[in-house]
Formats: structure tokens, C-alpha cells, sequence
């Protein structure tokens, strides 16, 4: 059993994110949100995109494309921080922010759904894992990236909810959004990941499930704290 990570999967807005990286800082490990990683590469080659055709729809013009020569050069770099707001760079450039723009949120399905760009991802996850003890958030890591993982856990939330949540999100960062149209696209993004053919979205078998619909950080946190063994 692989001790090093402690793996949260579920939908987008779930609370995933937030709930992992406070739970690093409170066991002393590095927190890790999948989700950049694809979203980093989505922003390259979303550039690249732009740059050469962008008359042409994204996912189009995607798959008129070699994978590996539309991510070849890109390397992005996780930097860990203590209070878990870690920066993702991009070949030295900080794209923390850049990559969690709606565009690439709309964007990110045609990347994640595909078999090369997470055999990629993956491998960059993988050897992190190897060096340090890290809470991962994302779709599949208790399931094909971490299969083996002691401690895996499954958030989930009405799709309202999680609207409301990445709606207020925006706000804060001073995006205007729309939370109907918020709404239709995480339906949109949970149909593409639990029907994608690789990696699906799932609940591994031996998760624990927690719906956060009703509640606090908190107490989500409590709940996962009681489930992990006292060697932690």
C-alpha cells in the first residue's frame, strides 16, 4: 500500500481542493491539486492553438494534431507552499492564475479526455509522489493514478452547489460570470468525465464518500481525520 498519498476524488466544485489543502497543513504533508497539471497543459497548447488556427474550433484543430508534438517543450513545475497555495509554472513562467480562466476551464475536457495527455500528467504526478507526502485532489487519482493509495476519499455535490461555489470563486478574483451558464458547463464537464473512455470520474471501491452539499469545511475535514489511521 502506498502511504505517501492521501487521494481526494470527485466532480468539480465538490470542495476537493479546499479540504485537501488545509488537510496537508494540518498532517504536515505537501498538498498537490491535480487539475492544475492539465490545466498548465491545456494553456500551452491552448497558445499554440491560438497562435496557428485559431479560426478553427479547439477540439478540432486538436484532433488534426499529434499529441506528443503539441505538448513537446512544455514543462510544468509544481512549487510547494506550507499554507498550500502553491504556484504551477509553465517552462519558468507563473501561470497560477492564467490557467484557471474560464476558457481554459471550458477547454481542459478536450485534454483531459485523451490517453497520451494524461500518461503525461501522470508520470509528473507519480514521481512527485516519490519524494514527497502529499493530499492529491482530482478525478482519477484514487483509481488509475494511485490505485494503491491507503487513504482514498470521494467528494461529491449537487451540481447547484458546486455552481454557487466556483461562481463566488470568480468573484473574488474579480471575474464576472454567469452562474446559470456556470451551472450548464460543470453538468457539461461531469458528463465528459464520467463517460470519457480513459480514466473515467469515479469512486474507487475502497473510498470513503462524503457529500459536502450541507457541509462545513470543517467539518468534511473532521470526517476525513476520523478515517485516517492514528500512525498518521
Amino acid at each position: 500500500m502506498n502511504d505517501n498519498v492521501i487521494a481526494l476524488d470527485g466532480p468539480a466544485g465538490s470542495g476537493k481542493s479546499t479540504v485537501a489543502r488545509e488537510l496537508a497543513t494540518k498532517l504536515g504533508y505537501e498538498y498537490l491539486d491535480s487539475g492544475a497539471f492539465y490545466r498548465a497543459l491545456t494553456f500551452y497548447i491552448f497558445r499554440k492553438y491560438e497562435k496557428e488556427n485559431p479560426s478553427e474550433h479547439f477540439q478540432n484543430w486538436l484532433e488534426k494534431n499529434d499529441p506528443e508534438s503539441l505538448y513537446s517543450g512544455a514543462v510544468v513545475v509544481c512549487e510547494f507552499s506550507k499554507l498550500g497555495e502553491n504556484r504551477i509554472l509553465l517552462n519558468g513562467e507563473d501561470v497560477s492564475a492564467a490557467i484557471r480562466t474560464p476558457e481554459i476551464t471550458r477547454e481542459i475536457k478536450h485534454i483531459a479526455s485523451k490517453g497520451p495527455y494524461r500518461d503525461y500528467v501522470n508520470v509528473q504526478l507519480r514521481n512527485l509522489a516519490l519524494t514527497h507526502k502529499l493530499v492529491m485532489d482530482g478525478r482519477d487519482i484514487g483509481t488509475a493514478v494511485f490505485p494503491d493509495a491507503r487513504y482514498k476519499f470521494y467528494l461529491t455535490a449537487s451540481s447547484r452547489v458546486r455552481a454557487e461555489r466556483r461562481h463566488s470563486q470568480l468573484k473574488d478574483q474579480g471575474i464576472d460570470s454567469d452562474l446559470e451558464e456556470i451551472e450548464r458547463e460543470i453538468i457539461s464537464r461531469d458528463r465528459s468525465d464520467t463517460e470519457r473512455e480513459i480514466a473515467p470520474l469515479k469512486q474507487a471501491k475502497d473510498a470513503i464518500l462524503i457529500d459536502t452539499d450541507n457541509l462545513p469545511k470543517n467539518s468534511v475535514i473532521g470526517k476525513i481525520l476520523e478515517c485516517l489511521d492514528t500512525a498518521l
